[in-house]
């Protein structure tokens, strides 16, 4: 230690000795500061006793942005989250919610043992019983439904749902067992964004490069406060700000903290963004700067059909309905248009309205006009990573209850279904049309589902749901209308492989691994699925070679290109996190040419087809054999059958679709 930083060190009060390789230095016993001072990153002691803390890294799980994070453990306990460092998509960064995940794992209201109900449902009388009784009640309906023909009649209905236990439990579970009657929550949350970019230009998330843009426009969205990539956006934006001078201008009905950072913040009427973006689209394309070739080239439209549909949606007009001045809708739609590349960043203020598909679509077509489509510094299609397991999932056909659904033609593009009317829509059905076993996992539908006392009175009513299991880390409004509650493990006690979108837009591949023990007799939901298929046997015990999540995450780091040749599954383990450092960011994925010889061979022999759109596909995959697809027929549930789109004689994969039958065009 030079003769500075001691002196440095006793100004503040903190002894240190001579010759000791400790990275860290005691501050003096009774100094106000008493506590620590760190001089080796990454290490972690306890203020009161210098011992060090076991770092874990992991997986945050407060919300679906799904960060890196680093848990320290100080005998058995965890005291303090931070983020993890090697994980480039939020590099080292966390949020004040993900640093107070430490809450939910000691939260005391947690569920610790299973309980089975004792009294009338919702009277709040329960037993504590043991997992096997649990296990051996629940497996035995089940077994009860195979044996009648009637495994469709058990009902999964799960919440925040994603890597590797979505996998399990959708890919493998479900199937083996025989049931398709599954629904999520994406109807209470992004399905308005979801559906219009299936729409437009197929997938469902999308990715600002804020960090190689050169204009932010913010529909609607407070990223500076919350997102589904809160921490990866706003720290990049905050930088493209205070280093490149990158302007922001957010449209809100409020000012919240992200129009309080912005260079300009307008106040528009809620739910009329879309009159705003449609005047922009007008003056951008009057005075000549959109992009013709992305136009003419990727898109189901040209630049005289455009203007002819704009040609009314004036700044005058957007000002009537929007309240924002048509000079300020003028003036910014010209400098979007010079900046290239621009993004257009929108959330939650433009998709929670009765028109949010419409008012995404529009948002779409902003940044497709300007040629801000996949390039960088534009709005891309996200790019996450593909875990690789040895395990092969079942060649399964389960069977379906079609009626728990909205019914047919309630909505246009019921892509991600209406999951937040099942439990009325249960209600109208005869008993033969009903599932007797109902599943809720890591989702509260009685409260977070609206019309909450239609909710409890609906599943209080044992002749309409005749047994009710919850999964979940606490006690919920719908867990206590249950009849058995399994406790689910937080996510410091799980593991999984996680599989979040780059903004890098890289493949950064990291997981999620128990900080600490479980605690009481909590356990990993997908340790209970595994427990329940054994006990099934059959073809549903057949699909289960792995026997612990744990098991299939070690799986997944041996066989994964990349992670496996880093070190595996004890690479991730002690680093949480691993990417290619030579990695290069993936733009203009749509321009990806299919083998034109092969293309033109099954065209041919007629294995493939083409509609009069320019789009091949494969009949034998459309929906029901029709052998139609998109605009020439068939089902916008075709969308499996596509194959690629002819432009200029070439085939290409383009903006390939999902849920949604169309062109590989953006639309």
């Amino acid at each position: 230690m030079n003769d500075g930083r001691r002196q440095f060190l006793r100004g503040l009060g903190v002894t240190a000795v001579a010759g000791s390789t400790l990275p860290y230095a005691n501050l003096a016993i009774g100094s106000p500061l008493k506590g620590t001072l760190l001089l080796d990153a990454g290490r972690d002691f306890s203020p009161d006793t210098g011992k060090e803390r076991k770092r874990v890294p992991s997986a945050c799980w407060q919300c679906v942005a799904r960060d890196g994070i680093v848990g320290y453990v100080e005998d058995g306990r965890l005291t303090h989250i931070e983020g993890n460092p090697e994980l480039p998509r939020t590099n080292g960064k966390l949020c004040a919610r993900g640093q107070g995940g430490v809450g939910q794992l000691y939260n005391p209201d947690r569920l610790l043992f299973p309980m089975k109900r004792t009294g009338k449902r919702g009277e709040g009388k329960w037993k504590r019983i043991s997992w096997e009784a649990a296990l051996s009640e629940l497996s035995g309906k089940l077994k009860d439904l195979q044996v009648k023909g009637k495994p469709e009649k058990f009902m999964f209905h799960y919440g925040r749902m994603k890597g590797s236990t979505s996998t399990v439990v959708k890919k493998y579970f479900l199937p083996a067992y025989g049931t398709k009657t599954y629904d999520g929550h994406t109807a209470i949350c992004e399905s308005a964004k979801w559906t219009s970019q299936e729409l437009v230009w197929g997938g469902h998330y999308d990715v600002n490069d804020v960090a190689r843009t050169n204009y932010i426009l913010n529909f609607g969205c407070n990223f500076f406060e919350t997102h589904t990539s809160h921490i990866p956006l706003s720290q990049r934006v905050r930088a493209a700000q205070k280093d490149r001078g990158v302007k922001v201008v957010t449209f809100d009905v409020r000012l919240s903290n992200t129009a309080a950072k912005s260079d300009e913040w307008h106040p528009v009427k809620p739910g009329t963004d879309a009159a705003i973006i449609l005047a922009m689209c007008h003056i951008i394309m009057k005075n000549n700067l959109h992009d013709v070739d992305f136009i003419e080239t990727w898109t189901n439209t040209t630049v005289k059909e455009l203007k002819k549909h704009l040609k009314s949606m004036t700044p005058a007009w957007a000002e009537k309905i929007s309240g924002v001045s048509a000079k300020d809708i003028e003036q910014i739609a010209l400098e979007f248009a010079k900046a290239k590349p621009g993004t257009c960043v929108s959330y939650r203020g433009l998709s929670t309205h009765y028109n949010g598909v419409e008012n995404h679509r529009i948002a779409k077509m902003l940044d497709a006009i300007c040629g801000n489509i996949d390039v960088p510094g534009g709005t891309c299609k996200a790019v996450g990573p593909k875990w690789k397991n040895s395990f092969k999932p079942p060649k399964a056909h389960p069977k379906k209850l079609k009626k728990v659904y909205a019914p047919k033609g309630a909505y246009a593009y019921a892509t991600h279904s209406s999951c937040h009317q099942v439990i009325s829509t249960i209600k109208s059905l005869p008993a033969s049309e009903r599932p007797e076993v109902y599943m809720v996992y890591c989702y509260n539908p009685v409260y977070v589902n609206g019309n909450c006392q239609e909710n409890i009175d609906i599943l209080k009513d044992e002749s309409i749901f005749p047994y009710i299991v919850v999964s979940d880390v606490a006690y919920s409004e719908t867990a206590a209308l249950a009849d058995l509650l399994l406790p689910d493990a937080t996510y410091l006690e799980r593991w999984d492989v996680d599989d979040m979108v780059s903004y890098d837009m890289i493949h950064e591949f990291y997981i999620r691994q128990p900080v600490v023990e479980p605690i009481g007799e909590a356990r990993n939901f997908v340790d209970t699925v595994c427990d329940l298929a054994r006990r099934l046997g059959g073809d549903t015990a057949a699909a289960f070679p792995f026997k612990t999540m744990e098991e299939f995450c070690h799986d997944a780091c041996e066989n994964t290109p990349g992670v496996k040749e880093a070190g595996g599954f004890e690479y991730m383990k002690a680093h949480g996190a691993w990417y290619d450092r030579a990695e290069k960011p993936h733009y203009l994925k749509h321009t990806k040419k299919k083998n034109k010889s092969e293309v033109e061979a099954n065209l041919k022999s007629g294995k493939w087809k083409k509609n009069s759109l320019g789009t091949i596909f494969d009949p034998k995959k459309a929906e029901k054999g029709k052998g139609k697809y998109g605009a020439d027929g068939g089902s916008w549930k075709d969308y499996k059958a596509y194959v690629c789109q002819e432009i200029n004689g070439e085939y290409y994969i383009d903006f390939k679709p999902d849920k949604v039958a169309k062109t590989g065009l953006l639309e």
